[in-house]
């Protein structure tokens, strides 16, 4: 059994099939196209409810279809929806993404917004019940894994860059596990250890990892995803085995992997094996997947890599136990001289898996600072929240997050001046969430100031 292991829903009955709100707006009787995004339908039963939404051309109203419902973190449905589609028309696979589920609720909360969603996509279309399966990012994915944990109902779980939720029971009911996460993501080794607990489990599962930080899976790696879908999805006779997908899928693998015989690359040939193994199991006989893994993990080269392995897990824990007290306890000027090292520490071309280790570690460092803040803004101290927004900007200069907070410290000071330089700072680091902006309270005072309209114009 996994540690602490490891939320189907009621359907209304409408009397229209095509009550939906597009955009915000009702459009009562409405046919839904394929091969279309919907930004926001609301829940019919509840309009306050909304979800993007995408249905595959292959959708026919006479024939069940696979679904995948998606939560974001910042409760922006649309952009997985967005990431996925291209690939969910190939696949044939509606995808919806939650408007509603955000971090910070409950997963009472987020349990019942996928009921409502749930609900109200099964009265509207025909879903495959054997084919449900929930993705998330980040607090997203821990809240897709809470509702097939304490729900069921669901066949699997792509999980990215986050793996379960701190919820002490067993399972309704098994379910597949993809894992997805970066090699610098902070969750990276959270994600690792998830992976063998699902081997030792005997889980169907698989880890797929990516070179990026902590964020939804790049748009190459989508395919992948997806297969991976198709295939658990055919392994539960929820859509017809299609032979030659597969057998395509281990012509194109295999020659990848024989192509990785040389030396210094068995791991990567070993790690091929494994996703072969992972994905095919239970479609064909991969009895010689495991022999070949069998064989190449008594290869020198990859018994070093795995001790290597295990000491940078150990380092890197050993460097976060060691940096984070100094957030409550160094001044800025301590960390504007760490930092700089640290950054350094990121940049060996002869050492990536240690740059990894350091890029995780600032990681984490920022991921920490940006809670701090946010709990020194609902205690009302601006100072405080200052300092650990800077120690924030330090870590990762790069983040937009931490101007945006700057500017929230400013308009709380009643100070519009470094507010908006701040702001315009957000937005030249990547802030794009024009409806959080609009709304946050801490901007009231400055709604109907000229830089603050022209900011909700910016593209």
């Amino acid at each position: 059994m996994l540690k602490q292991f490891l939320f189907s829903a009621s359907c209304f009955l409408l009397i229209m099939t095509s009550v939906s709100c597009v955009s915000g707006q009702q459009h009562k009787f409405m046919e839904f196209e394929n091969s279309k995004v919907y930004p926001s339908v609301a829940c019919t039963a509840d309009t306050n409810t909304s979800y993007a939404l995408f249905l595959p051309p292959q959708y026919e109203k006479s024939k069940p279809c696979p679904i995948l419902i998606i939560f974001d973190p910042s409760g922006s449905g649309l952009l997985p929806v967005n990431l996925f589609n291209a690939e969910a028309a190939k696949n044939g696979f509606i995808i919806a993404g939650s408007n509603n589920s955000r971090n910070g609720m409950a997963f009472e909360q987020t349990n019942a917004i996928y009921h409502k969603m749930l609900a109200d996509i099964t009265a509207r279309f025909n879903i495959e019940k054997k084919a449900v399966y929930l993705a998330g990012f980040s607090g997203g994915s821990r809240v897709a894994a809470s509702i097939a944990i304490t729900e069921g109902g669901i066949a699997g779980i792509i999980g990215c860059s986050a793996g379960l939720p701190d919820i002490k029971q067993n399972p309704v009911g098994p379910f597949s596990y993809l894992a997805v996460t970066g090699t610098q993501d902070f969750n990276y080794y959270e994600m690792q250890q998830l992976d063998e607990s699902l081997e030792s489990a005997k889980y169907q599962h698989h880890l797929l990892v990516f070179d990026g930080k902590h964020q939804w899976p790049p748009k190459e790696m989508i395919p992948d995803i997806f297969t991976w879908l198709r295939f658990d999805a055919m392994r539960q006779q929820a859509i017809p085995t299609e032979r030659a997908e597969i057998n395509l899928f281990i012509e194109k693998n295999d020659k990848i992997a024989e192509s990785l015989i040389g030396k210094g690359q068995l791991r990567e040939r070993q790690a091929m094996f494994i996703k072969m193994l992972h994905y095919l199991q239970g479609l064909t006989d991969v009895a010689p997947l495991q022999a070949e893994i069998t064989k190449l993990s008594a290869e020198k080269e990859i018994i070093d890599y795995n001790k290597q392995q295990k000491e940078l897990f150990y380092l890197e824990q050993q460097l976060q136990q060691k940096y984070f007290p100094e957030l409550q306890l160094k001044n800025v000027e301590w960390w504007t001289s760490e930092t700089t090292q640290l950054q350094a520490l990121t940049k060996n071309p002869r050492k990536p898996d240690l740059n990894h280790v350091y890029q995780r570690l600032l990681a984490f460092l920022s991921m920490n600072c940006y809670m701090y803040s946010n709990h020194a803004f609902k205690d009302g101290n601006m100072e405080l929240a200052a300092r650990f927004i800077e120690i924030y900007r330090l870590v990762d200069p790069t983040n937009a997050e931490h101007r945006y907070m700057a500017a929230k410290v400013a308009a709380i000071n009643q100070n519009p001046d470094a507010c908006f330089i701040a702001l315009n700072q957000a937005f030249d680091l990547g802030f794009k969430d024009i409806n959080r902006l609009k709304n946050d309270a801490d901007f009231k005072a400055y709604r109907e100031d000229e830089r603050f309209i022209s900011l909700l114009n910016r593209k």
